[in-house]
């Protein structure tokens, strides 16, 4: 501090009356300053290269991978990937891991080690680190030695690697272009895969997803092949499925169905006006011929004139999936009450 505060008196002093220097005392001062910018540089190489000949003893965040699972269990929550080991060495081993900062990861065989389950859930287990500091030394530079390994216990969660079986889900996005639908559902081959994984995350599945892909607006039947996305921790037997849209065009649709009563009783007769209703729909050309009276179901509700109503609601309780942009007409009928 005292230096730095004569060397600042000393250079305020000097460039206050540089402008009144001659040309060799200028040249003069320049020598000095050089001269004494060199000593000062050697100065600090020296304290330096003395620093780092000593020993020190410190805390470095080392790298580590794990193997040697307990046979039929897979690890899932991941445990940390660096352990912070404190170690003694000389400082130029401490400089040459801080410049090149890439060791070869620590391995650590877990099934070398006891482990201990937690009293709460089995399929949790811990491992003490002081026993591991034997393994993890022999894979240290030889420069250091080791002292201590944090954190002091190392937790695993294990899941029983179970095999199944599951369907395969595709996740399109497209729209079907004018005077085009679809001829049938999307096509899967095949339509589910084997995957295997933790049980407890397999056993909460009943699907196995594709990525997400946007077909845009299809005017012609699509075949290609869709990605498997298979969650973190699952591996199935396959990478992709092949996928099969069939477009097919689609006509306009009329069908007059009888109307159903609804709770009618046995001494009671009711007649609506009119008897039955028109349903308009369209429908895809390879579906046309199904499109029959039988096919739908068509009911009013006796429980209505019991209400006082003067018109009963038409409600379609039966209609084909496959049917699209449907409506029917009336909604509602008039009716006649008798007796039997």
């Amino acid at each position: 501090m005292i230096f730095c505060i004569a060397m600042w008196h000393f250079e305020t002093g000097v460039f206050n009356k540089w402008p009144t220097f001659t040309e060799r005392e200028k040249l003069q001062l320049r020598k000095k300053i050089l001269m004494f910018s060199f000593f000062l540089m050697l100065s600090v190489i020296i304290w330096f290269l003395n620093a780092l000949s000593k020993n020190y003893n410190t805390e470095i965040k080392y790298p580590v991978s794990y193997s040697k699972f307990p046979q039929g269990k897979v690890l899932i929550d991941e445990p940390p990937d660096h352990l912070l080991l404190r170690v003694n060495a000389h400082g130029y081993a401490l400089l040459r891991y801080k410049l090149v900062n890439r060791p070869v990861p620590v391995n650590f065989k877990v099934s070398a080690f006891t482990m201990n389950s937690m009293a709460d859930d089995p399929t949790r287990f811990y491992i003490l680190t002081r026993y591991a500091r034997e393994q993890v030394s022999k894979q240290l530079p030889s420069e250091f030695e080791l002292l201590d390994i944090l954190p002091d216990t190392l937790n695993f969660h294990f899941a029983r690697n179970i095999r199944i079986k599951l369907p395969v889900k595709a996740v399109l996005d497209f729209t079907v272009d004018k005077q085009f639908t679809t001829k049938n559902d999307i096509v899967l081959t095949p339509d589910s895969i084997w995957v295997t994984g933790p049980d407890v995350i397999l056993d909460t599945m009943e699907y196995m997803r594709t990525r997400e892909m946007n077909l845009g607006v299809l005017s012609k039947s699509f075949e290609g092949k869709l990605i498997i996305d298979s969650p973190k921790y699952i591996n199935s037997e396959r990478d992709n499925v092949n996928c099969s849209v069939e477009l097919e065009r689609y006509t306009e649709v009329v069908v007059d169905v009888p109307l159903e009563v609804l709770h009618l009783p046995d001494s009671i007769a009711i007649q609506t006006f009119p008897p039955r209703i028109r349903i308009n729909a369209t429908v895809g050309l390879s579906k046309f011929e199904r499109v029959t009276p039988s096919a739908f179901k068509a009911q009013v509700d006796y429980n209505e004139v019991l209400e006082g109503k003067t018109r009963l609601t038409v409600k379609l309780t039966r209609v084909p999936d496959f049917l699209m942009n449907k409506d029917y007409n009336p909604k509602s009928v008039e009716y006649l009450r008798t007796e039997k």
